[in-house]
């Protein structure tokens, strides 16, 4: 029997629980989402000299890139740590109001970010701002098919306002559940890219050898 395999490390890739979600590289312990992201990255013919921004700084897509690319800036953000400050040699940077010069960036990437930032259209300007033109926005968030994005929560006068039921998510550095979502998208999210500045589009990857069902992809061009 051959398994799939991981095409971020050629690893052989497990079902480790139920779900799609469940499906693991044994080495890199990648998603398939972080395998999607591989793929779509594949096919944008980039070249190696290109300067990656990955807004994480560990994780198996964030090694794929140092191995792929000659320059990968990455960073977290960190509570109590202003943007541009540096905690354990990582930088810490917000996504709404980053400290890099325009057009830094070839290409920008994230796996799971946006639905936890509190003004995604600010973030999405930023990201467009550092990239230089003709440069790429490649990430990935829960996505509904077909229902427009669903607002969860916001902020209001320095407060967080819940708009329907809280739901949590977890990360490496806060642990399980403790992540709030702002909002789930919808396919309308490519509107919300448009609005700052990108052509976007969807990318579906299925790749039963990779262990890929039905993973989606958001691209934003910035346009040369």
């Amino acid at each position: 029997m051959m398994f799939p395999t991981c095409n971020l490390c050629s690893f052989p890739v497990l079902r480790l629980h139920g779900g799609d979600a469940g499906r693991r590289c044994l080495r890199c312990f990648s998603t398939f989402r972080h395998r999607a992201v591989g793929v779509v990255l594949g096919w944008l013919g980039l070249h190696r000299s290109a300067h990656v921004y990955e807004l994480s700084s560990r994780g198996a897509l964030c090694r794929y890139l140092q191995r792929t690319f000659a320059r990968v800036t990455v960073s977290e953000l960190f509570d109590g740590v202003a943007p541009g400050g540096v905690r354990s040699g990582v930088q810490c940077q917000d996504v709404q109001r980053l400290t890099y010069a325009g057009a830094s960036f070839d290409v920008v990437t994230s796996t799971e970010v946006f639905e936890h930032v509190p003004d995604d259209g600010r973030a999405f300007a930023e990201v467009h701002r550092v990239l230089r033109p003709g440069g790429f926005l490649v990430f990935t968030v829960p996505l509904m098919d077909t229902t427009p994005t669903l607002e969860r929560a916001r902020i209001e006068g320095g407060a967080i306002v819940h708009l329907v039921e809280p739901e949590y998510h977890g990360d490496r550095l806060r642990g399980r559940g403790a992540v709030l979502a702002f909002r789930t998208y919808g396919p309308d999210i490519l509107d919300r890219l448009r609005g700052a500045g990108f052509e976007a589009r969807l990318e579906r990857v299925d790749d039963p050898a990779h262990a890929i069902a039905a993973g989606t992809v958001v691209v934003g061009r910035k346009a040369t």
